[in-house]
């Protein structure tokens, strides 16, 4: 009986390793794109709405149920094609969710384990109060909208955040350490007390993200999608994972030194899946798929059947990858002065050697170009040596994360010691009006008119002590609520992510710190 015993809990716990090991995936996601902004300072975008709508091309393609809210100008239509699409308002961002979290509850039912996107592309900021937020066409979706309707509700199921606006980072109370010095009073609403929660965000030094007419889209929305699309992959399993992105986007800004367009991405995986891949090539629905190997090295991009930038990449001597395309339509790999030629209906797995390949004909990306960014973006080569060198020397140091935060209000030692001191003055007061109302009393009810005398003079003295000390009392009262109110301690606090690098001949991965 104890051996069976103990072969039936050997087999409970193997059917048990065995449903977590082979637990599916299932991928659920929001995608919100807004040109405009509640802000006159803040000039108009252009391609936010296009970002959102190649955002959720992309992503339609992994995940089982998508929403998408923006509002098309007249050249994505022209562009796209005239869409029926929701606005990117507030209110549909948390209907949605709702939705969404009704369909991920259903996979959990069914064993599976949910994964939730949410992309933003568009422009943010934070008020006086340090409350970030980013715009959309009823408003502003807040940090507390933020993790109260997004990270609090699935604390339990993986989330993947990804925001291209300007201050992105400082939309979830984080960002790597700058001179820039923002100070909040959200100590709660911390990236860190949501393990579940991994980020892609565009944090540029000096808070702005920017667009390039050459890509028709946000320079890092480009860049994240030319990464997730395959060319970030370093060991060739068709997984994206986010040391690989990091790497990926740092090599792209590498000969970038001018810090006014600089973006240094801040991208962090969840620190309860450090492993978690992006984006499942392998496992997505991409019509075709065109796979890349070493003897193709260089700065290459890909443009699509109406000529614009599809992806950008500069691949190294050792890498190899599967290219992802999101659509039958056709496409064109230029490298250098050639091109290979991806026809209408390719399906499957192609490799690039057997496409046909011809003198370059086609054109860059149609729109205006920028020779800043022509010489500067994606000319560092990204290859396995770069991204250990980068991962182990600058990336983890980059996931450091200051802010300085307002202390609270009962914290004030002064506002105390004023409220006391008033309590204190009020107090005496109150003796001495006591004091001075006896001492009528005893005026009253003398004999003597020189007693009536001594004791009226008894009262003067007491109430005007007494109205000296109410006045002290009140003042120290309104200075105390002055100071809980105005005299607010600044603290710096300093958070490094419990994460270890660890790098081998088979790839590189992360750890998290016990």
């Amino acid at each position: 009986m104890r051996l069976l015993s103990i072969l039936a809990i050997a087999l409970l716990s193997l059917t048990l390793l065995g449903t977590e090991s082979f637990a599916k995936e299932r991928r659920f996601a929001m995608v919100v794109g807004y040109n405009d902004s509640d802000d006159e300072n803040l000039k108009k975008l252009r391609y936010a709405d296009d970002d959102a709508l190649r955002n959720a091309r992309l992503l339609d393609h992994v995940t089982d149920e998508l929403i998408l809210l923006t509002k098309m100008d007249k050249e994505s239509r022209r562009l796209f094609g005239a869409k029926s699409l929701k606005l990117p308002t507030r209110a549909n961002i948390i209907s949605g969710l709702k939705k969404l979290r009704a369909s991920m509850e259903e996979a959990r039912t069914d064993g599976d384990q949910p994964v939730l996107y949410f992309a933003y592309s568009g422009h943010g900021n934070y008020d006086a109060e340090g409350r970030g937020y980013i715009h959309l066409a009823d408003g502003r979706f807040t940090t507390r909208d933020l993790y109260f309707h997004l990270f609090e509700p699935n604390k339990t199921d993986p989330i993947i955040l990804m925001v291209d606006a300007c201050n992105a980072a400082l939309l979830v109370n984080s960002r790597g350490v700058v001179t820039r010095r923002r100070v909040t009073n959200e100590k709660k609403l911390n990236l860190e007390n949501y393990p579940n929660v991994g980020v892609v965000l565009a944090s540029s030094t000096v808070g702005e993200t920017h667009e390039w007419g050459r890509y028709l889209a946000g320079v890092f929305s480009h860049e994240v999608r030319s990464g997730l699309l395959g060319p970030a992959d370093l060991d060739g399993d068709e997984k994206i994972t986010f040391v690989e992105l990091a790497a990926f986007i740092a090599a792209a800004n590498d000969r970038v030194s001018n810090p006014t367009v600089r973006v240094q991405a801040y991208i962090r995986p969840p620190l309860s899946h450090p492993n978690l891949a992006l984006i499942d090539i392998g496992q997505g629905t991409f019509p075709a798929r065109i796979r890349i190997k070493r003897a193709f090295k260089g700065k290459a991009h890909v443009v699509d059947s109406d000529l614009i930038r599809y992806a950008d990449f500069h691949k190294g001597p050792s890498q190899e990858f599967t290219l992802a395309l999101t659509s039958r339509d056709s496409f064109v790999l230029v490298q250098g002065d050639n091109e290979f030629v991806i026809p209408k209906g390719t399906q499957g797995v192609v490799e690039v050697s057997k496409l046909e390949r011809r003198k370059r004909t086609v054109l860059s990306a149609r729109g205006a170009g920028s020779d800043y960014f022509e010489r500067t973006l994606f000319h560092r080569k990204y290859d396995a040596g770069y991204a250990k060198t980068y991962l182990s020397q600058d990336y983890l140091m980059g996931l450091k994360v200051q802010r300085f935060n307002l202390d609270p209000w009962y914290e004030n030692e002064n506002g105390w010691l004023a409220l006391a001191a008033g309590i204190g003055s009020m107090g005496a007061a109150a003796v001495f009006h006591n004091a001075a109302f006896n001492a009528v009393e005893e005026g009253e009810q003398a004999t003597w008119a020189d007693h009536r005398h001594l004791a009226n003079q008894r009262a003067e003295r007491n109430q005007t002590t007494a109205n000296i000390l109410y006045g002290v009392g009140g003042a120290a009262a309104v200075t105390s609520i002055l100071l809980f109110m105005l005299d607010r301690n600044v603290t710096t606090e300093t958070y490094e992510p419990p994460l270890r690098l660890n790098v081998s001949p088979t790839g590189i991965t992360l750890q998290t710190k016990l």
